[in-house]
């Protein structure tokens, strides 16, 4: 009886994400994201030739068509590359950090889009340096954060990072520290469309180097779930080009954040998760953030998406509560529409400090339905309405924003 030479274990996977500076064309993964399970499934289309020809058969040719990859992860939150999948579905960003020091100037005006600029006094600017950026002051919005990949002389280029907002001629610059806050909201300026990504699945198996690259992948839904017993978890969909073997020895970087428990969540209603409006009789909880998306292929000679186009967005919740009084099923009868926010925080400072913060300026509640199983509880549902309180720097509106702390410099 034959035995089996080679087999690949599950646990020798791994899964990274990096941000393209080009949709479609595919880099290498910035970061490993540690998964509980993720799920490449390459789609092509097959078209069936079934014209009779005087058999009594049915098909008679099996063409291949266009082509298209679903890639699904879930499994622990990690504050630290959360900001990649945040990035991807929502599109507006913003960043800063703390402490800036060799503050100076740019010397001419920079647009979205640059890889470099030159500065007044280059201080201690050095590779691997954080630059927070802004207009006029280093703290007047839209702020951004680049690192640094190269000096020479008084430029500076931060190519993996390019700018995402214009800037003046006179905008502030200055190195920071951690920890690096991250402001999420949607995108609503230009055409609307937010970054692109290539997830890489290490395998073991796919040609000279064992993994795939999916490049111009779209997330269609972010989920939260948080249970005052659990971690916090996320369930993460998304589509994008078929996979395609690597071309080169990819590397496994894994960052040293650990995942967080649901315990440490404060939740706010009508108001923030602090203060007269902090609650405390939420034992479970989630957040849906989903994005419609739409594949396109054209007579171009390519079986690969056109474009992936991201459209509407939305995002949906539900709480379970312990009864304590009515205002969940006052909240939902009167319409009141009140401010949820759900805050998630480690405790500690500087470069160890892990946060995020879930706003939703205007909480629309569909259900609140008693639950008297045990004791009694109500089950919430609610819809995020967009408003202008949860807009970013592309303005507009938004139904929610999200906004974390880490070590990580810039997404």
């Amino acid at each position: 009886m034959p035995v089996a030479a080679t087999v690949y274990p599950e646990s020798r996977q791994w899964f990274g994400v990096g941000r393209e500076l080009v949709p479609g064309t595919a880099v290498a993964s910035a970061v490993s994201v540690p998964v509980e399970k993720g799920e490449p499934d390459d789609k092509p289309n097959f078209l069936v030739d079934k014209s009779i020809r005087g058999s009594m058969a049915e098909d008679f040719a099996v063409i291949q068509g266009t082509e298209i990859a679903e890639f699904n992860i879930n499994g622990p939150v990690y504050i630290d590359t959360l900001g990649y999948f945040l990035h991807n579905i929502l599109g507006d960003y913003q960043s800063t950090g703390t402490t800036p020091t060799s503050t100076t100037t740019v010397a001419l005006a920079s647009t979205a889009g640059a890889t470099s600029f030159t500065v007044g006094a280059i201080g201690s600017i050095v590779i691997g340096s954080v630059l927070q950026v802004g207009n006029a002051t280093i703290s007047t919005a839209p702020t951004e954060n680049v690192v640094v990949s190269a000096v020479a002389g008084s430029l500076v280029t931060f190519a993996n990072t390019p700018l995402r907002f214009n800037h003046s001629a006179t905008a502030a610059v200055g190195i920071v520290t951690a920890p690096f806050t991250h402001v999420f909201s949607l995108l609503n300026s230009g055409n609307g469309q937010p970054s692109t990504h290539t997830l890489t699945h290490y395998q073991g198996i796919s040609g000279t180097y064992g993994a795939k690259q999916y490049a111009n992948w779209c997330a269609s839904e972010v989920g939260f779930t948080m249970d005052s017993q659990q971690l916090f978890m996320h369930d993460t969909k998304g589509t994008s080009n078929l996979g395609v073997a690597v071309g080169s020895a990819p590397t496994n970087v894994l960052s040293t954040a650990q995942a967080q428990a649901d315990w440490q969540f404060l939740v706010g209603i009508a108001g923030p998760a602090t203060g007269g409006t902090l609650i405390s009789n939420v034992v479970q909880g989630g957040v849906t953030i989903t994005r419609a998306l739409k594949p396109y292929w054209t007579l171009a000679g390519q079986q690969s998406p056109f474009a992936i186009a991201r459209n509407s967005l939305a995002i949906t919740g539900k709480f379970n509560q312990l009864a304590q009084d009515e205002s969940p099923m006052l909240n939902m009868l009167n319409n009141v529409q009140p401010q949820l926010q759900m805050v998630l925080t480690n405790g500690l400072s500087g470069a160890n400090l892990l946060a995020v913060t879930i706003d939703i300026a205007k909480g629309a509640y569909d259900t609140a339905k008693l639950n008297g199983a045990d004791e009694i509880e109500y089950d919430v549902t609610w819809r995020a309405v967009a408003n202008s309180t949860n807009a970013g720097a592309s303005g507009g509106l938004s139904p929610g924003k999200v906004t974390i702390q880490n070590a990580v410099g810039s997404y």
